[in-house]
């Protein structure tokens, strides 16, 4: 990290997680936010996992052009991200929001409405741009709602619901799938996105988002390019963790360990809610320099961990340092792009971060 400070922590401030902060951090608007976002992730990684297997078997595809409906999805889910940074300067968190919410919904349910191949590819990655849309306006309003001072502790609380979706969301898919049709899945999938529709209702007051109408053909209206260089570092940690998303199934089958793989995101989920806390306490106290280096060097021994497992522990062990690792990169690093910026720029700092 450079010299500078991105961050200037405030120990006394860092020392008092007290029952009175966390009931400051833990608002109504806040709670409701978090629910929503644990409920939109969890179903984005539902179909995540279960879209393959039904495409293969229905459209009698090889894996790799089957897995391209997950592909576009991420591919959707970038482009939301990309174009609603600026879109909340012109509209604001709560109408971006809204929007996102109702298109999720009609994303899910145009399922029904079509049974060609190409349309299912065009509905995941609508579903995916959904995301990006809700994603980027939730975390936005998080930023606003969380006071500087506990902005590190207060964004872990908020991205274990992240967290804990990536382990609910592919358990609760893997289960599902062999148990009832995809057409009951995608119902489910609906049933929760129309349960995020109704928490949004019930959001009081939020923060007002300093509105700047910016050239909708700048670059600068999108991104921060004061975060660029920070993104980078986030760009070449993701890459390893996206790897094993990618490849995890075919590893663990290389090396006779697909049990343990079938829990590996339960371990790395654990692991990233226990020390999620901790780690927003220790930002809070003592900045990003001080605790980054030591979340790097868990990172790279989880995969230097996971690269030589010849059984369950040690696979197991890398998933849960991972956790402790990766995880805790993941809310370190929103919380240290947005202490880049001033508070007209969360939204474009927050695209930056996650374009990566």
């Amino acid at each position: 990290m450079p010299a500078r400070h991105l961050h200037h922590p405030d120990p006394a401030a860092g020392q008092q997680k007290s029952p009175a902060a966390l009931k400051t951090i833990c608002s109504r608007n806040f709670n409701i936010i978090t629910i929503i976002n644990f409920l939109i992730m969890s179903v984005y990684y539902l179909i995540f996992v279960s879209s393959t297997a039904y495409i293969q078997n229905k459209y009698q595809l090889s894996l790799s052009a089957a897995g391209f409906s997950s592909s576009i999805m991420v591919i959707g889910c970038l482009a939301g991200r990309f174009i609603s940074g600026n879109m909340l300067s012109y509209f604001g968190c709560s109408k971006l929001m809204g929007f996102g919410i109702i298109n999720y919904i009609l994303s899910l349910g145009l399922f029904f409405a079509f049974d060609s191949l190409f349309m299912l590819y065009i509905l995941r990655l609508y579903t995916g741009i959904c995301v990006g849309i809700i994603s980027t306006a939730t975390g936005t309003i998080i930023a606003y709602v969380i006071s500087a001072e506990y902005r590190g502790f207060g964004g872990s609380i908020y991205s274990m619901s992240t967290a804990l979706a990536l382990a609910i969301g592919p358990f609760v898919g893997i289960t599902l799938s062999s148990r009832i049709s995809y057409n009951s899945i995608i119902l489910f999938a609906l049933t929760a996105a129309f349960c995020c529709l109704f928490l949004f209702f019930f959001l009081h007051n939020l923060p007002v988002v300093n509105k700047k109408h910016r050239d909708l053909f700048k670059l600068y209206s999108y991104i921060d390019p004061r975060v660029m260089k920070f993104s980078l570092v986030a760009l070449i940690i993701c890459f390893g963790y996206g790897c094993i998303q990618a490849f995890m199934i075919t590893f663990a089958n290389t090396r006779s360990l697909q049990d343990a793989a079938s829990v590996y995101f339960l371990f790395y989920a654990a692991a990233t809610l226990i020390s999620r806390p901790v780690t927003g306490s220790l930002f809070d106290m003592y900045g990003e320099n001080k605790v980054l280096p030591p979340i790097f060097a868990v990172t790279v021994l989880a995969l230097i961990l996971l690269a030589f497992s010849s059984n369950s522990f040690m696979l197991l062990l890398s998933g849960f340092l991972l956790g402790i690792g990766f995880g805790n990169f993941q809310s370190i690093g929103q919380a240290v792009s947005l202490s880049m910026v001033t508070p007209s720029r969360f939204a474009q700092a927050t695209t930056t971060l996650a374009l990566d």
